[in-house]
């Protein structure tokens, strides 16, 4: 295999040509009588493309037949855009059973396409495609291999056993699992230089972490072509550091603080400060680079801890990156890329958790890996109940859309029948009306998969609606628009959030070619800091106190403060130069003051209510009087009773405003946070995720070291646990304690909406 590896690097950089094309797959093992002539081409027309493809295919050679079963197919095209690559595929497919295609429009950047049929349930298949993306002159290693494992042994007795190879060698898993063999022993020689430099074992953990994260994603926009014009933007920044070394212009060990931080910290958030160690080419360079902000690259108390990363150490970093292709395209259920993706994000998280034992511990923490397809499904699913109950009755005595009408709309693949029928009955504005008000939110979101994967979906909604009332928008405003509106996430892990953070953004800016002046002009990141909160979504107490307080009797003046601030926190959001809130934390204290205010006006309301009880006792006194005892005097006890307990619960309510006002971190509570959601509609409309599976005997405290709880801390945070249950659901007596989070978590989900029962998927 290694001679293999050796040809496929030295010739893959000479196919410039069709013929060379044929000579690669010669010199991979591939029967001489099977490999056709190169000047044979095929007629276009006989594979029946759509009229607009059909003027992007310039040229059609079938490369390799094995007796009809088992084709290879060279497409010239005049681009390798997505859509045309697919509907080429999907063509091919209604002609052959198997094949690989093989597509370039210049012959310098090369598509390889492995297509399969996935069975989507009983009697019905999808086309899948699996895609190899590489440039000749200079592929990654992931490339060469991919390539590599298509060679024949020699051993392939028949045209399946080459489909196999085919197969294996287009795994993605293959690419997955090697990719997070590197990142872990990247990630763990970060940590230990960390720790052994004097920070504690978390710090170092998420230091790490964060490290990672802002260079990966500096990987990903480096192949948007946003730095430099160039897509190996980070391999030439540190050559010509090291140039300026061998120069001596600058000071070894110095790449991290004066290179790197600058450009995460300074560049990316408008601020460059043009340092006199930077050459002029680079200045330049910095000086244009994308205003992203965003929480990613704002300085926070990680930047501030007393670290140093070596020259030597961030050049093993780089090498293990650079052997992937990163692909700005996050896998789709039916359309994957052989290479690095934002969904590695999620994997490694969710991988990492389970190797970083002494303060992660998969079993501790029931971490598990979603799989798209069933994300996908999820999310559709749940947005089939959601839409049915907004739009199988609609206000005003309109026809309403059935739900299976909602089902075509959210699972079938050609859906013009489906929307003949929304145009028929004029529902596409009631549509968009419904999707504009949907509120979701995942309770354990870990990495994001399922706020990703809702993002998928409703952007596609979106499309199709917005191509019905004639509406515009860009891919980056509509997904802008959905993620600010839409999408909720909590999770206890902070760098958890973050990676959820990371994957949105990338989603942002996936296929959006934004203009220099532009990226330059306004932050392109949104600010999520608000949208995805770091807290523990169970336990809702500080103190002792538990905060659960949820009333939808709000008077008019705090209705109108909660508009407001829901307008502001969309402008915080979109980086808006008007919003009154400029920082997280400023918006985070005008939360507090506002469930302040909330918890006056219930105040102000028992008050009320005592008032009206204590007029009706004495009522009830003066007729007992004028009665002569008449009516007895259990109605007097009742009104003494009420008035006793709402007395109680001012007490509570004055106890939790002082709990959260004093000194301190802000704790995460569902009232305070989503306040705008529970005070302008009751809850969230979805709630959906892939919530905890821990034994019972396993719940501890999230955020304590495992090595740091005891049996003691393992009883309290359990009372904690069912103290949160019981002020949801009062009536409840008595708990066995012996159920796991699972329960609890969804109980805990089903109480966000009080209105009307949430879409709950789990």
């Amino acid at each position: 295999m290694m001679d293999i590896r050796e040809y496929v690097q030295g010739f893959i950089p000479e196919i410039d040509s069709p013929e060379k094309i044929y000579g690669l797959f010669r010199g991979l093992g591939y029967p001489e009588d099977k490999v056709l002539d190169p000047s044979y081409k095929r007629k276009i027309d006989e594979f029946e493309f759509a009229k607009e493809e059909r003027e992007k295919v310039r040229d059609i050679y079938t490369v390799f037949n094995y007796e009809g079963k088992l084709q290879i197919f060279l497409i010239e095209t005049r681009t390798l855009s997505v859509p045309l690559v697919r509907h080429l595929a999907k063509r091919l497919s209604d002609r052959y059973l198997r094949f690989l295609l093989l597509l370039t429009s210049d012959y310098k950047e090369y598509t390889f396409v492995f297509p399969e049929f996935e069975r989507i349930e009983e009697g019905k298949h999808k086309l899948k495609l699996t895609r190899l993306v590489f440039d000749r002159k200079s592929p990654y290693l992931t490339d060469l291999l991919t390539i590599s494992n298509i060679a024949l042994t020699g051993e392939e007795e028949n045209w399946r056993d080459i489909w196999k190879r085919w197969k294996d060698a287009f795994s993605i898993k293959k690419v997955t699992d090697e990719f997070f063999d590197d990142y872990k022993n990247s990630f763990f020689e970060l940590r230990g230089t960390f720790e052994k430099q004097n920070i504690p074992v978390k710090d170092a953990h998420e230091l790490s972490q964060q490290f990672l994260n802002r260079l990966m994603f500096l990987y990903f926009i480096s192949k948007k072509r946003w730095l430099n014009d160039d897509p190996k933007f980070i391999r030439w920044y540190w050559n010509r550091y090291k140039e300026e070394k061998r120069n001596g212009r600058a000071q070894e060990d110095t790449f991290y603080d004066n290179w790197l931080r600058v450009l995460f910290l300074e560049a990316f958030n408008n601020r460059y400060s043009h340092p006199a160690c930077h050459p002029q080419d680079v200045k330049r360079i910095l000086a244009g680079a994308p205003y992203l902000n965003g929480g990613l690259f704002q300085k926070n108390e990680l930047d501030g801890l007393a670290f140093h990363i070596g020259d030597s150490l961030f050049e093993r970093v780089l090498d293990f990156f650079e052997k992937y292709n990163f692909t700005i395209r996050e896998e789709l259920p039916l359309d994957v890329e052989v290479a690095v993706d934002p969904q590695m994000i999620g994997y490694v998280y969710e991988s990492l958790s389970n190797v970083a034992e002494e303060i992660y511990e998969r079993q501790d923490l029931g971490i598990f890996y979603t799989p798209t397809v069933e994300v996908d499904f999820m999310c559709r699913r749940s947005l089939v109940e959601y839409l049915a109950n907004h739009l199988a009755n609609p206000p005003g005595g309109q026809t309403g859309l059935p739900k299976e009408q909602v089902y075509r709309l959210l699972f079938d693949e050609d859906k013009k029948e489906v929307e003949g029928y929304i145009s028929k009955k004029g529902l596409w504005y009631r549509l968009e009306e419904v999707l504009d008000n949907l509120a979701v939110v995942d309770p354990a979101c870990g990495s994001g998969a399922f706020l990703v994967g809702m993002l998928h979906v409703l952007a596609e909604l979106y499309r199709i609606t917005y191509r019905h009332i004639k509406r515009e928008i860009t891919e980056f405003n509509l997904k802008k628009k959905i993620i600010g509106t839409s999408l909720y996430g909590v999770d206890v892990m902070p760098w958890a959030v973050h990676s959820a953070e990371l994957r949105l953004w990338l989603q942002l800016i996936i296929e959006e070619d934004i203009p220099y002046e532009q990226r330059k002009l306004f932050p392109l990141l949104p600010n999520l800091n608000l949208r995805l909160r770091v807290g523990d979504s169970l336990v809702q107490e500080v103190g002792g106190v538990n905060l659960h307080m949820r009333d939808p009797r709000l008077s008019p003046s705090i209705k109108r403060k909660l508009t407001s601030l829901k307008a502001e926190k969309e402008k915080f959001y979109n980086n808006n130069p008007t919003a009154k809130f400029k920082k997280a934390e400023t918006l985070f204290r005008e939360e507090l003051r506002v469930f302040g205010e909330i918890l006056d006006d219930r105040i102000f309301s028992l008050k009320k209510e005592i008032q009206i009880l204590e007029g009706k006792k004495r009522e009830e006194q003066l007729e007992l009087i004028s009665s002569a005892g008449k009516k007895g005097p259990e109605l007097k006890l009742i009104f003494a009773q009420q008035i006793k307990d709402k007395e109680k619960e001012i007490e509570r309510i004055r106890e939790i405003k002082r709990k959260i006002q004093a000194p301190g971190k802000k704790p995460f509570v569902w009232d305070i946070d989503f306040a705008e959601i529970f005070g302008d509609k009751g809850g969230f409309d979805i709630v959906i995720g892939n919530p905890p599976y821990v034994r019972q005997e396993n719940i501890a405290p999230p955020n304590k070291l495992k090595a740091e709880v005891t049996l003691d801390d393992k009883r309290e945070y359990k009372d904690k646990l069912l103290g949160s249950i019981q002020a949801h659901f009062p009536f409840i007596r008595k708990i066995d304690r012996k159920s796991d989070y699972y329960p609890k978590l969804c109980a805990n989900a089903v109480i966000i909406k009080t209105k009307v029962p949430p879409t709950i998927v789990k």
